[in-house]
């Protein structure tokens, strides 16, 4: 048993109530900041626009190539790494199909990551891991920047999954916010 992990289950008893608490300030504080964005958003006419509460999508004033450039200058910019695109409708075209272009752009933060994947007891979440951001264009030529509702999300996980995808949740939602600003 690793040092970390003896020393954790000793303290368990004495620690876990201040590790709720923490969960609880991290989930509030994301919440705020969240809350914070989507006031933002609205202000700027980007208000969520997506018909499930576990995604969040926003309008981009600008088409697909502006906005997807924008995006991975500002993913730079925080200090997070864009680790691949997947074209869908590429993918799909070449089976056969035929539809407006889907991206979904993969972004990491090292920090968050390693947090989580370097225990066994937080490793689950690794299906989640990196972040995707997609960024669609629809058949009224609309461009989407659409993600995952991470504060939603974190309400349903552990204590330290909880508050590192809270954290991560926010810096993501800052990015697209920062893209934004440009954009309009």
């Amino acid at each position: 048993m690793r040092p970390a992990v003896a020393a954790f289950r000793i303290q368990a008893a004495t620690t876990r109530t201040f590790a709720d608490l923490r969960m609880y300030f991290a989930a509030l504080l994301a919440a705020v900041a969240l809350a914070f964005a989507a006031g933002q958003a609205q202000a700027e006419g980007n208000a969520n626009v997506s018909p499930h509460p576990m995604f969040v999508e926003t309008v981009s004033p600008a088409n697909l190539p502006t906005t997807v450039s924008v995006f991975l200058e500002e993913v730079k910019a925080a200090g997070w790494s864009h680790l691949d695109t997947v074209n869908m409708a590429g993918v799909l075209s070449a089976r056969g199909f035929t539809l407006d272009p889907v991206l979904i752009l993969e972004v990491c933060s090292g920090k968050y990551s390693a947090a989580l994947l370097d225990s066994d007891e937080t490793r689950f979440v690794a299906s989640m891991i990196p972040c995707r951001v997609a960024i669609y264009q629809t058949s009224d030529d609309r461009v989407i920047i659409s993600r995952m509702n991470s504060a939603a999300m974190a309400e349903m996980m552990p204590g330290e999954v909880a508050e590192v995808m809270a954290a991560s949740g926010t810096e993501v939602e800052a990015i697209i916010a920062a893209t934004l600003a440009r954009l309009n």
